[in-house]
This record gives C-alpha cells, structure tokens and sequence, in this order.
C-alpha cells in the first residue's frame, strides 16, 4: 500500500531508526543511513554550540588561576616586607639607643652600676624590650651589670658572641641561652674608654617582645611567618615547624637585599609560596631570616568556590543545551526521513504505473490480434457442429462432439481473458451519479444466492446508519466490488463466513471491508497480488487479472485500497472512497 505524506507524519517520530527496510524503496531513497546523518548532526551542533562556551571557561578558569597566583605573590611580598621593617626596627631602635648611650655617657659613668640601672630603667621606659645591661671589658669581664639576673663577674671571652662584638662597632646575636638558660638576644656595641681600650655596651633584649612583632603579622591559619638563623634554626615558633631552636631543613635562600617571592622546587602542586627577606640594621646585618610561608588556599578559597559554581552552572547549560540539540537533529533528521519516504514511495508509484501502461499497450494488442482469430475459430467450429447435428443423416460420433465442445469452451476462456484484457487497458470516461451502496452489495450478493446456500456460507453485511449516497461512477464500484466479493466466495470453504461492513469516515470518506475465512494469502504473495497476471489460484481458475483492475479501479475513483491476510485464516480488504468524486479537471 502506498502511504501518503499524512499517514507519514503520524508515525513515531523516530522512524528513520525503527523503520523496516524496503528493497522497492530503497533505489528512490536520496540518503540511505539515516542514523549516521543523525549522530553527524548532533556532533557538529554540539562542537559548533559548545565549543565556544568550554573555551571561553578554560580561558576564564586560567585567568583567575593567573590573578589568584599574582595577587597571592603581592600578598606575601607586602606581608613579609611590613614584618621585615617592623623587625628592622625593633632591633635598629634598641641598637641605636645603646650607640646614643656609649657615646654620650663617658666610661666611668657606666661602669657605675646604679647610673647604668637608671639607664636600664630609662631605656624600659622608653622602648621596651630590655632585659639587663652590661660593660665587658676587653678581657671579656663583666665590669657592671644592671638586671635581674645575678651575672656579675662573668667572663665572657670564650663565648662566641663576645668574639664576634670585638671585632665591629655593632653586633647583634641570634637567639641563644647562655649563662640565663632561657632564650634571648644581645646586642652590643663597641666603644673605647680613656685609655684607648675597648669595652662592651651590651643588652639582653626580650625575645618574646620580638616574637610577638613577628606574629602580628600572621594574618590567618593559612599564613606561617617566623625567623630562622642562617643554618635553618628556628629563632621563634613556627605553625608548621614547630618550637623554637627546631631545624628546619628548608633549602636556605639566596641571600637578597630586598624582599623576594618564590615557590618551592618541592611544591610542585603548587599550593603555597614562600616570601623572604634577610633582616639588615644600617650598622650591621643580622643572623635572621624573615620567613612568609602562604597558602593558595587563603586567596583561592573564594574564587575557587565561585569557580565551582560557575563550573557547575556551565555543565548544566552544556547539558541542557545536548538535550536541546538532541531533540532538534531528532526532529530535522526524522522530517527528512518522512519526506524522503514519502518521495520514494511516489516514485514506486510512478515506476508502477508506468509498467502498467506498458503491460496494459501491450495487452491491447494481443487482445485485438487475438480476439479475431478466436472469432473465426468459435464461428468456424459452431458451424462444425451445426453440421454434426442437423444434416439429413445426424452423425452420432460423441468423441468429436466432445472434442468440439472443448474447442468452445477453450475459445470462451479465451475471449474471457481478452475481454478482461480490453477492460484493464481502456480507460473509460468516468460517468458520477448518486450511488447507494448498501443497493449495490445486495444486488452483488444475489448474484451468489446459489454458491451461498450450496457452501453452506454465512454471509453478513453492515451498513452504518450515516453512510450517505456518495457521488461516484456506478458501474466501475459494481466491478470492485463484484471482483473482490467473487474472490472471497472462491477463497471461502464449505461452511464460512463472509462479513460486508461499510463506515462513514467524517467528513468526506466512506470505507468498505470485505472480510472472509476463507484460505489466507501468504506474507509473500500479499506483496504482488496486484500486479497484472499473479494468481495464487490453481491453473485455469484465474486469469491474474482480477485484483490489478481492481487497484486500477479504485484508483480512478481517487480512493485506496488495503488488504490483510494471514494463511489460514482469512483476508480483509478495505476500500476507501470519497463521498463526492471530483472530475480530472476539477481534482
């Protein structure tokens, strides 16, 4: 059956996937794998849609990466270069108080312990940080000493510190313990006395005032800062290394006047950076290190949740916009298919038709050439027999008389074939008039009255209340009919049934099914039955003709027809029509 564009588009619309292949269509189709169209399609939408938007992520998702990491390093520079002025300070401040001292107090005043309590005192006052005073002679004896500590008499000319202080005007020491056992830090500062000698102005500053400057500066749990000596020694407490006098095994940096930012060979996920700065007074360096250790995770913990979001949010729009193209290379692909189809199927059509035409010029002359002979034959013959029967002396010979007789009913089925012939290639002017059709079936029927009652055959027919009269040409439904009830009553067995059953199809359409039990028509033959010259009956009952001028029939009164079999069972075949049949020139 040939399907229209409606009947097309009502189908699923995935019918380009499930659709049953058709080796009649398949030469028409204009594309073959639909499904490749499909999957091409939605790859090319989606790298066409998407690929913009993923880049345009990647490139904002590495830009913010680029601002965190900068802003991160100007973070830790600013950090480390403020705790390194303030450290700078507190030691410079306290260094340039002793100088101010040493160079305006003679020696004798400072070696007189209860003036250099009062200095003490005064320098407390003044700037803090002080724990006790001293002048060491050059001989590394403590000559006075104002404190807490009972260190008079001391000699210090074995220790390191005192060494070193003898060898320059100014000396600052890392932190150590010594004679107190408790942490601490000298400065001192070399002076000469009257003789020419020199001397020692030293004080103990409260490392804990120095820790409590470096910390001021740790902004958060993420951030780590705190001073080393030039070995890696911790000279106050560290979040991630511990107590103070803890090695530290960091790689030492290289030595920098100003503040430098760097990230470690060691972290190389990257997730931290280290700021540095070795702290230097204006009159002498220092054994410290200034240490910035600064998490990512600090800057990034905003910027990388909003970067989760933002993540988040684009998956949601690809997948959004998948589905999208999805349904709309579904829908185009699926159109294509339909109209492809349709397209196919009417050039099926048009390729059968003309074969028809062909077949049917062809029978047409075949007919004509035929058609006189078998005239002379039949004339020629009866004659013969007239002869046989009605001479003076009637011949009584039953052999030829049966002989001739055959020779007739030969010459009949003959002129039968060449009349169906002449009927299937003519085309006969459509003549409309008012038609009812329950009339018609009733006036076929009684045509099989006999046959009906001599099978035995339960014959039913059902005409709806609202089947009106429809405008069509009469004597062209009365052969569809009569050629598909003819077929039914030789198809039905002793004892079946046939049910006639005619609808109106608001608003304009009628249909009419002939349903019989007879013998079935199997999957493959249903395939040709209209073709001109198939038969499924056996040899000298059917001229093959039958069901082809059925189709053409029902063609030229502009409806369709449709037939369902199953062997054994039975065949159903259903005739759609118009109400009003319109004119050639008018359709």
């Amino acid at each position: 059956m040939i399907r229209t564009p409606q009947m097309l588009q009502k189908q699923e619309w995935l019918a380009f996937l499930f659709h049953r292949h058709n080796a009649h269509l398949a030469s028409f189709h204009t594309f073959s794998n639909y499904p490749r169209i499909w999957i091409i399609s939605i790859i090319i939408l989606a790298v066409t849609s998407l690929s913009p938007l993923v880049m345009a992520t990647l490139i904002n998702n590495r830009l913010i990466h680029k601002s965190v990491d900068s802003e991160l390093v100007l973070q830790t520079d600013r950090v480390t270069s403020n705790a390194k002025r303030s450290v700078r300070f507190f030691l410079e401040e306290r260094l340039n108080a002793l100088r101010f001292v040493v160079n305006e107090l003679p020696y004798y005043s400072l070696i007189d312990n209860e003036h250099l309590t009062k200095i003490l005192i005064n320098l407390k006052l003044g700037f803090g940080g002080f724990t006790d005073l001293s002048i060491i002679d050059s001989d590394g004896s403590q000559v006075a000493y104002a404190g807490p500590f009972n260190l008079e008499g001391k000699n210090y000319k074995t220790q390191s510190w005192f060494k070193q202080s003898m060898e320059k005007d100014n000396f600052i020491s890392e932190v150590f313990t010594g004679y107190r056992d408790v942490p601490h830090i000298i400065i001192a500062v070399r002076s000469q006395n009257a003789y020419g000698r020199y001397y020692l102005l030293r004080a103990t500053l409260d490392t804990q005032r120095l820790m409590d400057t470096v910390l001021s500066y740790k902004s958060n749990f993420h951030t780590d800062i705190f001073l080393i000596n030039h070995t890696g020694i911790l000279q106050t407490p560290s979040t991630n290394y511990g107590k103070i006098f803890t090695p530290t095994q960091i790689d030492i940096p290289a030595f920098s006047d100003t503040t430098q930012v760097i990230t470690p060979e060691n972290n190389k996920d990257k997730s931290y950076v280290v700021g540095y700065s070795y702290i230097a007074t204006e009159a002498v360096t220092t054994p410290f290190i200034l240490m910035v250790h600064k998490k990512k995770s600090e800057v990034m913990g905003t910027w990388l949740n909003l970067g989760k979001t933002f993540n988040w949010i684009i998956g949601f729009c690809c997948l959004v916009m998948m589905v999208i193209i999805t349904l709309v290379s579904t829908y185009m692909v699926n159109q294509l298919f339909l109209a492809d189809q349709s397209k196919a199927e009417t050039m099926l059509k048009m390729e059968q038709s003309q074969q028809l035409a062909c077949i049917g010029q062809l029978s047409a002359g075949i007919a004509h050439e035929i058609n006189n002979p078998l005239a002379l034959i039949n004339e020629t013959t009866g004659y013969l027999k007239d002869l046989y029967h009605y001479k003076d002396t009637p011949r009584d010979d039953k052999e030829i008389i049966e002989l001739l007789n055959d020779i007739l009913e030969a010459v009949s089925r003959c002129g039968t074939i060449t009349s169906q012939l002449l009927g299937f290639v003519r085309q006969f002017d459509v003549q409309i008039s008012s038609v009812n059709v329950e009339q018609l079936i009733t006036g076929i029927l009684s045509f099989h009255k006999k046959e009906t009652e001599y099978k035995g055959i339960h014959v039913t027919t059902a005409i709806a209340p609202d089947v009106p009269d429809i405008k069509t040409d009469r004597g062209k439904l009365q052969q569809i009919l009569l050629n598909l009830i003819n077929n039914a009553f030789q198809a039905i067995e002793v004892n079946g049934c046939l049910d006639i059953t005619v609808s109106h199809l608001p608003p304009n359409t009628i249909s009419i099914e002939i349903k019989d039990t007879g013998c079935g028509i199997s999957e493959e033959n249903l395939q040709r039955i209209h073709e001109p010259f198939f038969s499924t009956k056996k040899e000298r009952k059917g001229t093959g003709l039958g069901l082809s001028i059925t189709y053409g029939l029902v063609k030229k009164l502009q409806g369709s027809i449709r037939v369902e079999s199953s062997e054994g069972v039975g065949t159903i075949f259903t005739v759609t029509l118009p109400v009003k049949l319109q004119k050639e020139d008018e359709a």
